[in-house]
């Protein structure tokens, strides 16, 4: 371990001397990095923000990781913005990169929580990044074991109170082993009193074809949007961390905050046309 953190620590002090870039020395790079997928150009692209990147990264220290663990996932994230980040909107490099790097730190946060996961959607994704904090708030002023503190969670996270409950115990409680023993003069142990809730195989049959039906016609919609709508699907429709929001999207198309909205609005309704006959055969 102390070996680690001595790796660590000597990562830090190195990325302390590669030189920042302003947006001229940005957007060269990034033009020749997407013409000629030269390395070098990559490279220093990536190294001039390793610093930011664990600024980042030290916004999520309090939920029990290691520095070096959301570091390694933040630059994993800034890898992704390099391939994806287009210059011609003559963005500053990292103002496109802190979404993906957020994204892969907040994804690994959640996954790694619990070993049997919170779950990586945006609404999970609020729920465990905002509710503690939203609960401290309410609980300071209605009072430890107020009745309405759990409804009033769950409104304001526009999900239902069983979930709210059950992130409220994930939160408070992290995982114990499913081999420590329940009783000290005994050999069961918590994974012997767990119930089977794999589904049958016919069960399991449905799912898949069902999920097969789904991501089809995800597909299909797909291919119906132009670049600036698949943008916006994929960072606030299935984004795995917390989505973009609409004002950063506007920003970044050049748009009203409104029209993203609609954009947005149009998407979904492309999406529920295509998904309607998935969910009437499942209703059948």
């Amino acid at each position: 371990m102390a070996q680690l953190e001595d790796g660590f620590s000597r990562y830090l002090d190195q990325i302390k001397h590669y030189p920042r870039l302003d947006r001229q020395a940005e957007l060269r790079l990034a033009r020749r990095y997407k013409r000629t997928h030269d390395r070098a150009a990559s490279d220093a692209l990536i190294q001039s923000h390793l610093r930011d990147v664990v600024a980042i990264a030290s916004q999520y220290r309090g939920y029990g990781f290691r520095l070096a663990d959301l570091v390694e996932e933040g630059n994993i994230g800034l890898l992704e913005a390099v391939r994806r980040f287009d210059p011609g909107r003559n963005l500053r490099f990292m103002t496109y990169a802190a979404y993906w790097v957020r994204a892969y730190i907040l994804a690994h946060v959640l996954k790694q929580f619990s070993m049997v996961g919170v779950g990586t959607g945006p609404l999970q994704s609020k729920l465990f990044f905002r509710l503690a904090r939203e609960r401290a708030r309410l609980t300071s002023q209605l009072g430890d074991g107020d009745d309405t503190i759990v409804p009033s969670l769950a409104t304001k996270f526009g999900t239902s109170e069983q979930r709210v409950i059950d992130m409220v115990h994930r939160l408070d409680r992290r995982d114990a082993s499913l081999d420590a023993q329940i009783y000290l003069d005994g050999d069961a142990t918590l994974l012997d009193t767990l119930r089977d809730e794999n589904p049958d195989q016919e069960e399991d049959a449905f799912q898949r074809q069902r999920n097969a039906k789904v991501r089809d016609a995800v597909q299909q919609v797909w291919h119906e949007l132009d670049d600036r709508e698949r943008e916006i699907l994929e960072e606030r429709l299935l984004c795995e961390g917390d989505e973009a929001t609409l004002a950063d999207l506007g920003k970044r198309f050049g748009l009203s905050r409104e029209r993203v909205r609609q954009l947005e609005s149009r998407i979904k309704m492309k999406l529920r046309r295509a998904l309607k006959p998935v969910a009437t055969a499942a209703a059948a």
